[in-house]
């Protein structure tokens, strides 16, 4: 119905505020109408939200505005964590693409998995800790990575050697049909957009692999157990 989750949790808020604003006409002590208007806000993400974590942001978001207000704090502190969160995560209402770090279970299986002298690319590559590792235990590999949050780009930009490809880009500009492997660990919302891609360009026998996200109505060629804290996994797709 609503294509993107930041406009829809705004709609979402503001109609939750319809039961806030009932119980101050109705003078009701203030926590118990910012707690209807979080149970109503909850209870539209469920209806209207796919992933399961909306709901519980949705339920606590209210009463932590509340909370903060009563605390005083200055308001450079919001600007301050504003610019970096911006920093860290880049657009991310636009990307639906957190953070995430690659555990070492992954890096460990990747360095296994990964057939020799392969063109890899790991997108959304955060701060090149996958591509570091390749570089130390596959030197066969011909890796590049590509990353649009500025504070981690600038992180792999320090770190990573100079025959790793290190691009600040969003990854749809790129050509996949330049690379045999390509590595993913993004988020479940940009795993579509990310299929039709390989699929679009993506050579006969390049392997795209995702970690923990599968893609819908799309079976994994092989999926690979990490045993990891979360229960991750690799799903591979051999195009």
């Amino acid at each position: 119905m609503f294509a993107k989750p930041a406009r829809l949790f705004l709609l979402i808020q503001a109609v939750a505020v319809i039961p806030l604003l009932a119980g101050l006409y109705f003078q009701w002590p203030l926590p118990i109408s910012i707690g209807l208007a979080a149970v109503a806000a909850f209870t539209l993400a469920r209806v209207w939200h796919e992933e399961a974590w909306w709901p519980w942001i949705h339920l606590a978001f209210l009463p932590a505005v509340f909370i903060t207000t009563q605390l005083q704090i200055d308001s450079y502190w919001f600007l301050l964590a504003f610019i970096l969160t911006w920093l860290i995560f880049g657009r991310i209402s636009a990307s639906r693409v957190p953070l995430f770090l690659s555990e070492q279970q992954a890096l460990e299986a990747l360095a296994q998995i990964i057939p020799p002298g392969q063109r890899f690319l790991d997108v959304g590559a955060g701060t090149g800790r996958v591509l570091a590792y390749l570089a130390q235990h596959r030197p066969d590999l011909q890796l590049s990575g590509v990353e649009m949050a500025l504070l981690p780009w600038l992180m792999g930009r320090c770190t990573l050697g100079s025959r790793i490809g290190w691009l600040r880009a969003d990854y749809q500009t790129l050509d996949f049909a330049d690379y045999d492997c390509i590595y993913a660990y993004l988020s479940p919302a940009a795993m579509p957009d990310l299929w039709r891609k390989a699929r679009a360009e993506m050579k006969e026998g390049a392997i795209l692999i995702s970690n923990s996200f599968a893609i819908d109505e799309q079976e994994p060629t092989q999926t690979l157990p990490l045993h990891d804290w979360k229960n991750g996994k690799l799903l591979i797709w051999q195009m």
